[in-house]
């Protein structure tokens, strides 16, 4: 019966519209809308009353010792750095310029290590790509020989062959060097893509490696002040070159 009662043709719901006297106010709330802002309105309301509880129980004569070495403007919380706050503090000049001479070595070493790989790789792609192929010709190195009783050589004679026989022999020969042509083409196919694959990879890298090695040399000369800059108020200058 209930398969009958819901055949029936009914009528289609048409959920009410905004009236046109309150058209300015938007479109009319849904239920499902009120829900939405009123869960939004009271988790609002526990959240407040959590925080107005914590300041009521807090503690006027709370102490810790973070608080001697921290601060606060405009309700930011500033801590201090460096010797002011126990560490090393900044490092002199000329020990940052050795750190960045150790870096430009270790990045001028990575990058040799990557150019040779990149060369490696090119010369077994270029085999891969224009190998030269090799025809196998079989020898009578694995014929047996056979000897009269005076110790002569007995000539072997070539065993009689139709002409279907030998056609037979070469469709078949045939087949098998296609299935091994294809075989081995698929194989190159697939060294030639991983190959092809690991060179992109490596050439990202070494324009990585690149642009970091630029970088340690453009700082490690402003730290020598033999190339000019920005200053911090975004002023190019350049180093005046000693008159001749």
């Amino acid at each position: 019966m209930s398969s009958m009662r819901n055949a029936v043709q009914r009528r289609n719901h048409k959920e009410r519209a905004q009236p046109l006297e309150r058209q300015k106010w938007g479109l009319l709330e849904k239920n499902k809308d009120y829900k939405l802002r009123a869960r939004d309105h009271n988790d609002k309301k526990k959240r407040l009353r959590a925080l107005r509880q914590k300041v009521a129980e807090r503690n006027p004569d709370e102490f810790a010792f973070g608080m001697m070495s921290s601060s606060t403007k405009n309700g930011v919380k500033i801590t201090q750095r460096g010797a002011e706050n126990g560490t090393s503090g900044d490092l002199a000049p000329d020990v940052v310029r050795l750190l960045k001479t150790q870096d430009a070595g270790y990045l001028q070493t990575v990058l040799q290590q990557t150019r040779r790989e990149i060369e490696r790789l090119h010369e077994q792609l270029t085999s891969l790509k224009h190998g030269v192929k090799i025809n196998w010709v079989e020898t009578d190195v694995s014929r047996k020989k056979r000897f009269d009783e005076d110790g002569n050589e007995i000539a072997e004679l070539a065993p009689f062959r139709h002409e279907e026989d030998d056609e037979e022999n070469e469709s078949e020969t045939e087949e098998i060097l296609d299935k091994d042509q294809r075989k081995a083409k698929k194989q190159q196919q697939r060294a030639i893509e991983v190959l092809s694959n690991r060179l992109e990879a490596l050439s990202d890298r070494q324009t990585q490696l690149t642009q970091a090695l630029d970088g340690v040399e453009e700082q490690r000369a402003k730290m020598k002040g033999t190339v000019g800059g920005v200053n911090k108020n975004g002023v190019k200058f350049k180093v005046r070159e000693r008159s001749r």
